[in-house]
């Protein structure tokens, strides 16, 4: 039976399991369950991919599961299952790896987020914040995941050479900086325009990525059937082609799970997703490294990861250099 669900961009924990037992009707369809709290990107490629059959298309027959978990207890109640997609906080994220969870990264979506940084009068430079206090919201929460990678960028040390605090959103942390309780604060444009009307010194910076979702798996599941592996990835990279060359198809199966009464609420939708899509959702070292200093603030193990720790990109780079990619789309990408 279909859901309809409330639209929250914000928070997402989509997850799927896999069992090998075959379907009595399509005996050579493997069932597939996609579990999912709240709606974002991978909802909506989810349903596209439900509704216009391409999971059938690879031999994969899905069933949605709507787990009622707040996000953080969902993705503990999923340790286990063969898949997982969705995002929540980096710490409970890496925790379970931590503790020795066999979970492995398969692929990430990232969104480009643009924002300012506000500095003290003496900072003229990224770099020139060694030894400074940088505020953010709160650990872990988009705004810190930027300052680290501005300051990774800057050849700065984010665990040694800047203390991170806690300041609060964008106008808060303005406050700060005009009262020099911090030196440097990533702002967002609208609240960077007026930190300037105030006399707020503001560095322009590129555009930061980060991560809206991660596939993941285990790597005992890849082991013990690495083709139903392949072929749920080629399913989801076909249902992101469906997505962004199909757009009036695609909000139309996006309208179907939307309570809201807004005419225009899905067309909203499948702009601010359109714009996390990639062809192939690869790693991102930037972004990923972001969430490891983040949570070795919180746990001095994680330290010690490295990406490839966290990530098997091999079926992602199967699909690519396969010319998979290509066949998919008739216009050229940039991958």
């Amino acid at each position: 039976m279909r859901r309809s669900i409330a639209v929250t961009i914000t928070g997402l924990l989509f997850a799927f399991s896999l069992w090998t037992s075959s379907a009595a009707a399509e005996p050579n369809l493997k069932k597939v369950k996609l579990a999912y709290a709240g709606w974002g990107v991978a909802a909506a490629i989810g349903y596209v991919g439900v509704d216009a059959g391409l999971f059938k298309k690879y031999d994969l027959d899905v069933k949605e599961v709507l787990i009622t978990d707040a996000i953080d207890g969902g993705i503990q109640a999923l340790i286990g299952v063969d898949f997982v997609l969705g995002f929540g906080n980096p710490l409970t994220i890496l925790h379970p790896i931590l503790e020795g969870a066999d979970i492995v990264f398969l692929g990430s979506h990232v969104s480009m987020e643009q924002y300012k940084l506000g500095v003290s009068p003496d900072i003229a430079t990224v770099k020139d914040l060694k030894g400074k206090k940088m505020g953010v919201s709160a650990l872990g929460r988009k705004s810190d995941l930027i300052a680290r990678v501005l300051l990774r960028r800057a050849g700065l040390d984010p665990l040694k050479d800047v203390k991170i605090v806690g300041a609060g959103f964008s106008p808060e942390r303005a406050v700060a900086l005009s009262k020099n309780l911090i030196q440097g604060a990533p702002l967002s444009p609208d609240i960077a325009s007026q930190a300037k009307k105030l006399g707020i010194k503001v560095l322009d910076v590129k555009k930061v990525p980060v991560i809206t979702a991660l596939l993941m798996t285990t790597r005992s599941f890849i082991k013990r059937d690495r083709e139903t592996v392949r072929r749920f990835i080629k399913a989801y990279l076909t249902a992101i082609h469906y997505y962004l060359t199909q757009p009036a198809e695609s909000i139309a199966i996006i309208k179907k799970y939307l309570a809201t009464t807004d005419p225009t609420a899905a067309e909203t939708v499948y702009g601010s997703f359109a714009a996390q899509l990639r062809p192939l959702p690869a790693l991102n070292r930037e972004s990923v490294q972001a969430i490891i200093d983040a949570v070795s603030v919180a746990d001095q193990r994680a330290k010690s990861l490295e990406q490839s720790d966290l990530f098997d990109s091999r079926f992602l780079e199967e699909l690519k250099t396969s010319g998979f990619i290509d066949n998919l789309y008739s216009e050229k990408v940039s991958l």
